[in-house]
């Protein structure tokens, strides 16, 4: 081969390259913009009559401040999203919109203090719709702070706290390479780790996520540095770093309940299918003397019962399970999963395990390890509960199975059949994570934010009752429960729209 010719075939082979490198970056840009729901067809918000007009709701019963109670035949006065009279017997000024509140139960915002938007702005709705007027995105991207700032500015949505993605530690080309693409940021080294945390504050971010795979080294130096920056770390619980070093890291809040029983289990020397019950023991005689040391430190912990108890559900049941949510409403991208990315439909279910479905004896043991995994949750929520560590509700919503919204009453559920009382639930939901979000709401009282849920019924008589909405107002913006069913439509018929795969045999 001559010079010429060597030359022209580098050079064609360069151009093959390059051209190939481009169509599978656009190509998993597409998959990825897939299963994140981005291609879904998004509703307008404009097309939703709302009122803002000045609000007074006469004789309705108002959630008192400690959540204990309902405080009956008051009159409420809104204006400019602000709560600015709390009274019986206040006359209504002519200008203001007047609700009849004559037996209707008035409570706080409901929070969801883990949720997942992805790239599905129709989920800010599908919130709002369930009452949920407060969220925090555990996953956030810049697009996620312009929807934060949107909302400031008066957008019909929730208001949204927003973390970082996830920082690790992990080393690899793939991993960096994934990075680029939406996964976890990792750092290596501990300047480059104290560097990002100082980035991303000045980005604007809420807190910093912390992931699980983050070696103790680069755990410390993010937690260090934020506690230097007046920036929360919030997230998972490495191993590596445990119980014993999350009491004195200044990490502030863990993501799920979960963190502390996956770290007792290490503890412990690992789960098996032969040791559950000596497992349970080991965690029913330690867990009340974490649960004291998690509230000398005013750790916050974000529930996300549910989604464990769901678990096996998927595992073992998947069609079933499929029928007790509203799938309708979910995002159809990430349904149906992409070539990068499982969905959520049996053959294709992120949790499913189909590896084990015509071996009975496997069958048995996973669901033996699920059963003692769900049973330890709830063994820890308990010890959590009698000592008053804070818990906030959360739901990992767009998680496989979660639907955003919905999902945060299935969490209600799950906190009252461990045992969780009614207003521990509703201070749980409303007043404890606005306060850990520093949002002036959560209460029904002169100078706070009119972030509110009008229901039918009384949640203190069953938390169940959080499912009744009549109405929400929020942004000082008045959804009655004709706006947010026409709110619910638009999304199933933008979802059916979008909808690549009929998922009519899962609804029931």
């Amino acid at each position: 081969m001559t010079s010429k010719s060597t030359k022209k075939w580098v050079l064609g082979t360069l151009l093959t390259l390059i051209t190939l490198s481009i169509v599978s970056c656009f190509g998993v840009t597409s998959q990825i913009k897939q299963h994140l729901g981005e291609k879904t067809e998004l509703v307008n918000p404009s097309i939703f009559k709302t009122s803002s007009s000045p609000i007074g709701i006469k004789n309705v019963s108002v959630l008192s401040a400690d959540c204990s109670k309902m405080l009956d035949s008051l009159t409420v006065l809104i204006k400019d999203d602000e709560i600015i009279h709390v009274a019986k017997g206040i006359n209504i000024p002519n200008e203001y919109k007047v609700i009849n509140g004559t037996g209707q139960y008035l409570i706080p915002g409901l929070v969801d203090t883990h949720a997942h938007l992805h790239r599905s702005k129709n989920d800010l709705l599908l919130f709002l719709a369930n009452g949920v007027t407060h969220i925090s995105e555990m996953f956030g991207q810049e697009k996620h702070l312009e929807w934060r700032k949107e909302a400031e500015d008066g957008a019909l949505s929730p208001k949204i706290y927003v973390a970082t993605r996830k920082v690790g530690s992990q080393k690899g080309l793939m991993r960096k390479i994934r990075s680029w693409f939406g996964s976890q940021f990792n750092y290596t080294t501990p300047n480059k780790a104290r560097k990002a945390v100082r980035k991303y504050k000045e980005q604007g971010y809420d807190a910093i996520k912390l992931s699980t795979f983050l070696n103790a080294e680069i755990y410390y130096a993010l937690t260090g540095e934020a506690k230097k920056q007046n920036i929360p770390t919030i997230g998972h619980l490495t191993s590596e770093v445990g119980l014993k070093g999350l009491y004195t890291s200044g990490q502030s809040q863990l993501t799920h309940i979960e963190e502390i029983t996956k770290n007792t289990m290490v503890d412990f020397g690992g789960l098996g299918y032969d040791n559950t019950e000596e497992y349970l023991a080991y965690l029913k005689k330690n867990a009340n003397d974490i649960a004291i040391k998690l509230k000398e430190i005013d750790m916050v912990i974000s529930s996300t019962v549910w989604i464990i108890e769901s678990i096996p559900k998927q595992n073992f049941d998947i069609e079933n399970f499929l029928k007790t949510i509203e799938l309708e409403y979910q995002n159809p991208g990430e349904i149906e999963g992409s070539k990068l990315a499982k969905g959520w439909l049996p053959g294709n279910n992120s949790y499913e395990n189909m590896d084990i479905k015509n071996d009975p004896n496997q069958i048995k043991n996973h669901k033996l390890f699920w059963e003692t995994y769900v049973k330890a949750i709830h063994i820890m929520t308990k010890a959590l509960v009698k000592h008053n560590v804070t818990i906030v509700t959360g739901t990992d919503s767009n998680t496989t199975g979660v639907v955003a919204g919905f999902s945060l009453h299935d969490e209600l559920e799950s906190l009252s059949k461990i045992g969780l009382s009614n207003a521990q639930i509703l201070h749980a939901a409303t007043l404890a994570p606005v306060e850990w979000m520093h949002s002036n709401a959560g209460k029904i009282e002169v100078g706070h934010r009119a972030d509110l849920v009008l229901l039918a019924k009384n949640p203190l008589e069953n938390i169940k009752n959080t499912r009744t909405i009549n109405a929400v107002i929020t942004n000082g913006k008045l959804l009655d429960r004709s706006v947010l069913d026409k709110v619910l439509q638009s999304i199933k018929d933008a979802n059916n729209k979008s909808r690549k795969i009929n998922i009519n045999e899962f609804i029931n």
